[in-house]
């Protein structure tokens, strides 16, 4: 992968050195523009925006749930293939094979993290309260290990994270400067979650306090703002690393945790 800037036969196809993109996590880099910046290949981008709509919808109100890790992977390989014609390299999308270890290594440490300040959480009981959803509930401890193992980190984790911090971002970063296609990914990763947040509210005791249409707009408007925040804070790390891997794995942690810890509290307490 040395040779990723003539790897698609194109040599428009880079915009950022190998030095720059082990360098982006820093602040000093979010203003500055691609060294040979151009707008080419936008309809390529668009294209794979219709095809997230798409699978948002169909995967949250249509879908069948048996179906939902292949069509989300089906959905991320036509996503790269796209990329990849219009020229977007694995450097650019995180997936250089040279700095797994990196991302393998940042990702582990911020996960043990995650787990301490899940075990503490569990303690509190107003905040365990919320691992009381009805999916959790009702469901066994082999679905929810099942959710918790395979599920989330190949249909949810993985799934998102190529597709923002790895696609989207590494196409907007070829024309705009790390902060604005930073800002565009994550705000786009944030609407993405209107949906499953409007079906978390059907299932969750606390969307149970939530009165009217004002009431939704305000958690559905709060979500939005707190996956924007949490995709800004996951393309940092899958930037300190310069590997998608880092972010896989935090995404993974993140989610995966609190359905462990709804095993806890609901199943084995």
């Amino acid at each position: 992968m040395s040779d990723d800037l003539y790897s698609t036969g194109k040599a428009h196809a880079w915009s950022w050195p190998l030095v720059d993109w082990d360098q982006m996590w820093r602040p000093t880099m979010w203003d500055r523009n691609p060294p040979r910046p151009h707008s080419a290949h936008m309809a390529h981008l668009v294209a794979i925006l219709a095809l997230g709509l798409y699978a948002n919808i169909i995967a949250n109100e249509v879908l069948s749930p048996a179906w939902y890790i292949p069509f989300n992977l089906a959905l991320l390989a036509t996503t790269l293939m796209i990329a990849r014609r219009a020229g977007t390299t694995w450097t650019s999308m995180g997936l250089r094979r040279d700095r797994t270890t990196r991302g393998l290594t940042l990702g582990v440490v911020i996960v043990a993290g995650i787990v301490i300040a899940m075990l503490l959480a569990i303690a509190i009981s107003s905040i365990s309260e919320i691992l009381h959803d009805d999916r959790f509930v009702e469901s066994s401890v082999g679905l929810l290990l099942f959710h918790a193992l395979i599920r989330i980190p190949l249909g949810t984790a993985l799934y998102e994270e190529v597709l923002f911090r790895g696609v989207i971002f590494g196409m907007l970063v070829r024309r705009y400067t790390p902060l604005k296609a930073a800002i565009w990914s994550s705000l786009l990763f944030g609407l993405w979650h209107i949906l499953p947040v409007l079906d978390v509210m059907q299932t969750n005791p606390v969307g149970a306090r939530v009165s009217g249409l004002p009431g939704a707009a305000v958690v559905v408007l709060a979500a939005v703002a707190g996956t924007f925040l949490a995709g800004l804070v996951l393309l940092w790390i899958r930037l300190l690393a310069n590997s998608i891997l880092a972010s896989v794995i935090v995404h993974i942690g993140t989610n995966s945790t609190a359905i462990i810890a709804a095993i806890v509290v609901l199943h084995l307490a």
